[in-house]
């Protein structure tokens, strides 16, 4: 690879030892886009011709950048099925006979397509649902007797809540099981709450990234997300810059490095990827020694926002808006005022005195979070929906 990878080829140096690893440079997503457009289409991160890759997936844009294309090889495919298969669906309880349904698009973004093929490889009954509305989604995975649903934490609460306006009580369905991924919901615990109650089934999360894999998984337990250390070298970067490794045990709080060790094709070595987590060693009653992501990903890095001081984070605020039922939709605006951060959570109330509702989490919110936020309701139906990534923070 240190031949033949353009993009590495001037990064690396041979490693026999972890200083040897410690001294490698970190990758950014920054110098990945600029490499994409400065050697379009695919950028320098190839290990080997382009004709000996077969998939072609990109990140979903949701950022508001330019999405990633990013290719892989037969045999760094099978990597992705294989992660899904032995970690992400084994911790989640599913069996061969189980009958999956996969809520999402199934277009170039990465979404559930390997899930899709995690599936199969466990001899599970896999059902597509692509180019179809909720209420067809709904129908078919009534009909068809699913018992595991994947889809994003957010795209799960809009099933729910278009089951309830069409008279379905999706907790006496069959569905046992959900597997999330895409968003922090499934770990945020007054979501998975919700997710749970509306569907009468056991919800788990997972996380990954288009350029650099399927990263964690949840397990029994349930109060975090293992990372796969089998297959990736996890590292953390804490706020002042410092990289730390998880050799020792402890808890480290900060952004998530991580190296993938089965996609030689396309490599990322040191990838600094963005998101705010808590890593421990501490022992799990599900008897897994990876480490653990506490409550999963915190939030990305970049959407942090300060309120009089305090650093926040969407997720932080979620958990609070998802004890209140009557709540449905929820966009958080962050604009600036006098040079300080101003914050309003923008709610739909899906009944009751909507006044009250927004009292109570504004109350919520000061006691919890120690921050004064305005709630505001707005119009049912007025805030965006998505089956894929839901950008909930907006900055105005």
């Amino acid at each position: 690879m240190l031949q033949s990878n353009r993009f590495y080829r001037a990064r690396l140096h041979p490693v026999a030892t972890w200083d040897d690893f410690e001294r490698l440079p970190l990758t950014t997503k920054a110098e990945i886009t600029a490499d994409q457009q400065a050697n379009p289409p695919f950028g320098t991160n190839l290990t080997f011709p382009i004709d000996r890759y077969s998939r072609l997936h990109q990140t979903s844009g949701t950022s508001g950048t330019t999405p990633l294309r990013w290719v892989d090889t037969p045999e760094s495919w099978d990597w992705w099925v294989r992660l899904w298969a032995d970690h992400v669906f084994r911790a989640a309880g599913m069996l061969p006979d189980d009958r999956v349904f996969l809520a999402f698009s199934f277009g170039p973004f990465i979404g559930f397509w390997s899930a899709f093929s995690g599936a199969e490889r466990l001899g599970a009954l896999v059902i597509p649902g692509g180019a179809m509305t909720t209420e067809q989604r709904l129908r078919t995975m009534l009909e068809l007797g699913a018992t595991v649903l994947c889809c994003t934490p957010t795209y799960a609460i809009r099933l729910a809540e278009v089951a309830q306006g069409m008279g379905i009580d999706l907790s006496a369905s069959d569905i046992r099981i959900t597997v999330h991924a895409g968003e922090p919901g499934a770990s945020v615990p007054a979501t998975r709450d919700l997710i749970e109650r509306s569907f009468g089934a056991r919800c788990f999360d997972h996380t990954g990234m288009t350029e650099l894999g399927p990263t964690g998984f949840s397990c029994a337990a349930r109060d975090g997300v293992h990372l796969i250390e089998s297959e990736f070298v996890v590292e953390v970067r804490d706020d002042t810059g410092a990289v730390h490794s998880l050799l020792e045990t402890g808890t480290i709080t900060g952004e998530l490095v991580a190296t993938n060790l089965g996609r030689w094709g396309s490599p990322l070595i040191r990838y600094r990827t963005g998101d705010r987590v808590e890593l421990t060693r501490a022992a799990c009653q599900c008897g897994s020694s990876f480490a653990k992501m506490i409550g999963g990903i915190r939030g990305r890095v970049d959407d942090m926002f300060t309120v009089r001081g305090v650093n926040l984070y969407p997720s932080q605020v979620e958990d609070l808006i998802r004890r209140h039922p009557t709540i449905g939709e929820f966009c958080i605006e962050v604009g600036q005022r006098r040079g300080m951060e101003e914050v309003t959570v923008l709610c739909e109330i899906q009944a009751g005195d909507g006044d009250d509702v927004m009292s109570r989490l504004a109350s919520d919110l000061r006691l919890a979070l120690g921050a004064r936020i305005e709630c505001r309701q707005v119009a049912a139906g007025s805030l965006p929906r998505s089956e894929v990534k839901s950008r909930r923070l907006r900055r105005v």
